[in-house]
């Protein structure tokens, strides 16, 4: 080997260097996910805290109550809807559904569908709507809890901006372990839905 570096030290230092750089590029090619409302002012006015997803109670298609220590130490995705709803709805928890099915049976990721129409969204309803997307038990979730706190939880916590009384927003929410918002997407764009699975995949290595 020395008699080659000695004979080639153009070739060696240049070896060297391509080894280097491509290493660099592979490093840099890892991507952070954002932490949306990070370093925010608290009610106090101190800077320095993150924003975090808030608990709630609800009944879920199978008459469970579910709180947010459902997802205790798990990633979970999330949207608003109602199961009567005729526009982005359908395409939106078409993609859910599509989401879902790329990580069966991994426990470390789940589902979180809120109706934002608790009244005319009942269990039985929403377990034929459950059903009509195929969703896996225990790791897809349709809730149905009072209205004003979903709404509330819509704006507040998910940070959706929608119009009009009815959460209609066709964004994807993606929650990390610690209760960290970390994107947010279009549900109704095929593109932006791969790019969740991709997000998704890693927080999956942190």
């Amino acid at each position: 080997m020395l008699r080659i570096i000695k004979a080639f030290p153009q070739l060696f230092f240049l070896i060297v260097f391509a080894t280097f750089i491509g290493a660099c590029g592979h490093k840099s090619s890892i991507r952070v996910l954002p932490v949306y409302g990070a370093n925010i002012s608290d009610t106090l006015g101190k800077s320095g805290v993150d924003h975090l997803v808030s608990g709630f109670k609800m009944t879920d298609q199978s008459g469970q109550v579910i709180t947010l220590d459902t997802f205790k130490n798990k990633l979970f995705v999330a949207n608003f809807f109602f199961a009567s709803c005729q526009g982005v709805c359908i395409q939106m928890n078409a993609e859910m559904e599509r989401v879902e099915k790329t990580f069966p049976g991994n426990d470390r990721i789940k589902f979180v569908s809120y109706t934002v129409t608790p009244d005319a969204d009942s269990v039985p309803v929403l377990a034929k709507y459950a059903r009509a997307h195929d969703a896996v038990p225990f790791q897809w979730y349709f809730l149905r809890g009072d209205k004003t706190e979903t709404l509330k939880l819509a704006h507040t916590s998910y940070l959706l901006e929608t119009a009009g009384f009815l959460v209609h927003s066709q964004n994807l929410t993606l929650v990390d372990k610690n209760r960290h918002i970390r994107g947010i997407y279009s549900g109704t764009v095929t593109s932006d839905v791969d790019r969740l699975i991709g997000d998704i995949k890693i927080l999956l290595k942190e």
